[in-house]
């Protein structure tokens, strides 16, 4: 099982793998900074085709975007695990032919905190795209956290709309990304009982998994010196 997050851009798909990298590392770290963890994580990102065909590097410069057949895979260094990224086209005529944009349709009527909400997402029609982040059950805290987080980033770049009907308190989307850094993953902010306990478990757990991850970094720079010191 899985959970997805999915950003509807409204105003732009100009933006890089750094722009978005930056500013997901800036979520991150400003989140763990705010729970009192003092340390800060680093995002790594590869291209796979769907089928594992082949895997491929990505630049810092290159525009976020790949084929239907591909997903980009997000990890952070040092910690098992990670999320894998889509991209789609908004415009889906498999579920309803007469109504290709019927997800904008669904996102007006469940909406309660965006404002002009109908003349964004008829701009987001010219850009036709919808990216999505998946997170696979039973990963650690910290990935549960990074997933929305670097989703919000991407949606801060594009102006996007977030909207899931399965991650953390899903209720609340449609959601923009200023407003959606203000409730995820905070237990305080949590709908209900037991989703607090969840986020709370879940943070909880992250220093654990950044001592984990600070031990095996140490363990991957000793080996690299003392291979360095065999050659």
């Amino acid at each position: 099982m899985s959970t997805t997050i999915d950003i509807i851009p409204t105003e732009t798909t100009n933006v890089t793998f750094g722009q978005v990298i930056e500013t997901s590392e800036k979520n991150i770290n400003n989140f763990l900074d705010s729970i009192g963890v003092k340390q800060t994580i680093q995002l790594r990102i590869n291209l796979h085709e769907i089928d594992e065909k082949y895997v491929r590097e990505i630049q810092m410069t290159d525009k976020f975007e790949w084929g239907e057949n591909e997903y980009v895979w997000f990890v952070i260094n040092g910690i098992a695990g990670g999320t894998d990224a889509y991209c789609r086209r908004l415009k889906d005529t498999d579920i309803d032919e007469e109504d290709p944009w019927w997800i904008l349709g669904d996102l007006e009527l469940n909406n309660t905190t965006i404002e002009n909400i109908k003349e964004k997402l008829e701009k987001s029609k010219a850009f036709d795209r919808l990216w999505y982040f998946r997170r696979s059950m039973g990963q650690s805290g910290i990935i549960a956290l990074s997933y929305g987080l670097i989703s919000a980033a991407v949606a801060e770049l594009t102006k996007g709309i977030l909207t899931s009907g399965d991650a953390w308190d899903h209720q609340r989307f449609p959601a923009e990304s200023k407003d959606f850094l203000s409730w995820y993953f905070r237990p305080d902010k949590a709908l209900n009982a037991d989703n607090g306990d969840w986020a709370k478990r879940s943070i909880e757990g992250i220093e654990e998994d950044l001592a984990e991850r600070i031990t095996y970094l140490r363990k991957a720079e000793l080996t690299w010196w003392q291979r360095l010191f065999r050659n």
